[in-house]
């Protein structure tokens, strides 16, 4: 649940059989109590292009999006992967001049001058750290002891890892030069992971080791489907007799299409984590994690997945958003991040509305919601254990979070629980246990949790929360702009 108000309450809702705390939506459309009629749109831009708005204004504010797309196997589909997430760059094309008008109309005097663009960094020129010989196309072969390379890990030159990180920042400076400014990266699946890293500065030796060059353009990051952990070894749990890896490298049937997944790919996707990246990210710039779960067939995994990743691989804990996972060992986990709707990890990038529905419509309506009318940033985050609670007894939790991000005023507190058994059967805590309070003044607020579901037991609990903090009139009004 998450209060936006003292005693606000969100439902526990049921999925295959058990229960998950799923998040609140983003925002509403528009905002309350301020007019969200129609207006002349400005034009909108891709490519290089200028957009201009049709009203004078003396400040104007850069938004600039790049989509990044995820990983291929084929060699055919590698030379056009970039145009997966054209459906979801041309619906929020098509939308844009209308939001941006709205909010126009909100803050007279400044214009919003908005460019898209997709990469494709397969075909991206490579870096001078390539395998020698090596095709550029293959970089996700490019495993830890390729020949001629001296990499130990991945990540360092003449990696997979490496490559991926490298030819995004390439393709930035390329696309956005000299005076481009508030890039708003959007990544699916492995995209996903990259676009934290290169926002973050990581290199080998994690967050702010290497240079990229293209840390000031940034202002957000937008994961969907991201592969932000890593999927090797716990928690995560494979279907079959081997790990991650060994299952990856040996697999053409959940990566990579008909050709298979690159080894160097399945050690980056297994060995390497991303989840220090996003925090950084969305402690430092903004970020955002729009995750899914769906029964999703063929799947790799066990538990609460989109069928290529696991449900808590997707966000990290300072992105905005918590709900539940069950875990191996009969009990519940957080999953981090916003959940955006029911959809398999390709329903973003197929063609066509797929039967659990239209994953780019969805996902557009929640990137425009961040962008132009609420964008939440957790400004506290914890966990902590309750003991034993009797029947109608409560626990209550000091004062938790404290001073909002700078600039930033308190959109509340969310909170999730679970309920502990001796001998299994752990459960969510019940919307109507669990009290959520937050502080007007400040991004602090308490927790309260009445037992009252067993008379005849003391359950313990773990309990979850963030403190949110936000801009108002979404990401859009936190852009520094141009006299």
């Amino acid at each position: 649940m998450r209060a936006a108000e003292p005693t606000r309450f969100f439902p526990i809702y049921k999925l295959g059989g058990e229960f998950e705390l799923l998040s609140p939506p983003i925002a509403l459309l528009c905002v309350i109590g301020v007019a969200c009629g129609t207006t002349t749109p400005p034009s909108v831009s891709r490519g290089g292009q200028t957009a201009v708005a049709t009203a004078s204004a003396s400040h104007t504010v850069q938004l600039n999006l790049l989509f990044v797309h995820g990983m291929s196997g084929c060699d055919s589909e590698r030379l056009v992967t970039g145009q997966g997430l054209e459906r979801f760059e041309q619906a929020v094309d098509a939308q844009l001049p209308e939001r941006i008008a709205q909010w126009e109309a909100r803050h007279p005097g400044t214009q919003v001058v908005s460019r898209t663009d997709r990469v494709n960094l397969y075909t991206a020129a490579a870096s001078p750290f390539a395998p020698p010989g090596a095709n550029p196309l293959h970089m996700d072969d490019w495993t830890v002891g390729t020949d001629g390379c001296t990499a130990t890990r991945q990540g360092e030159p003449c990696t997979t890892a490496f490559e991926w990180r490298y030819r995004l920042a390439q393709e930035i400076k390329r696309l956005f030069p000299k005076d481009a400014k508030n890039l708003i990266l959007v990544g699916h699946s492995t995209g996903g992971r990259t676009i934290y890293e290169v926002a973050s500065n990581t290199g080998p030796d994690g967050v702010g080791t290497y240079d990229w060059g293209v840390q000031d353009k940034i202002a957000a990051a937008i994961s969907v489907h991201g592969m932000v952990d890593q999927l090797g070894g716990a928690p995560y749990s494979v279907i079959g007799p081997f790990d991650f890896e060994t299952t990856c490298k040996a697999s053409n049937f959940f990566y990579g299409g008909t050709c298979g997944a690159g080894s160097g790919w399945c050690e980056y996707a297994g060995r390497v984590a991303a989840l220090d990246s996003a925090d950084w990210v969305a402690k430092n710039k903004h970020a955002l994690a729009l995750i899914s779960t769906a029964s999703c067939s063929p799947s790799l995994w066990a538990g609460y997945n989109d069928g290529a990743l696991p449900f808590d691989a997707q966000g990290s804990a300072w992105e905005p958003g918590m709900s539940l996972t069950p875990t191996a060992g009969d009990t519940w986990r957080p999953a981090h991040g916003t959940v955006y709707g029911r959809f398999c990890h390709s329903d973003l990038t197929a063609q066509t509305v797929g039967p659990r529905g239209d994953a780019v419509a969805a996902a557009t309506t929640s990137l425009l919601d961040y962008l132009f009318v609420s964008a939440p940033d957790v400004s506290a985050q914890g966990s902590m254990e309750t003991g034993q609670v009797g029947f109608g007894q409560s626990f209550a939790s000091d004062l938790l979070g404290g001073a909002c991000r700078e600039g930033e005023q308190s959109s509340g507190m969310e909170a999730l629980g679970v309920c502990h058994h001796p001998g299994g059967g752990d459960h969510a805590v019940s919307g109507s246990e669990l009290q959520a309070t937050s502080e007007t003044r400040d991004c602090s607020g308490t927790l309260n949790w009445t037992q009252f579901h067993d008379a005849r037991d003391s359950h313990a609990a773990t309990l979850a929360w963030e403190a949110l903090s936000q801009n108002m009139d979404g990401l859009v009004s936190s852009l520094p702009a141009d006299p």
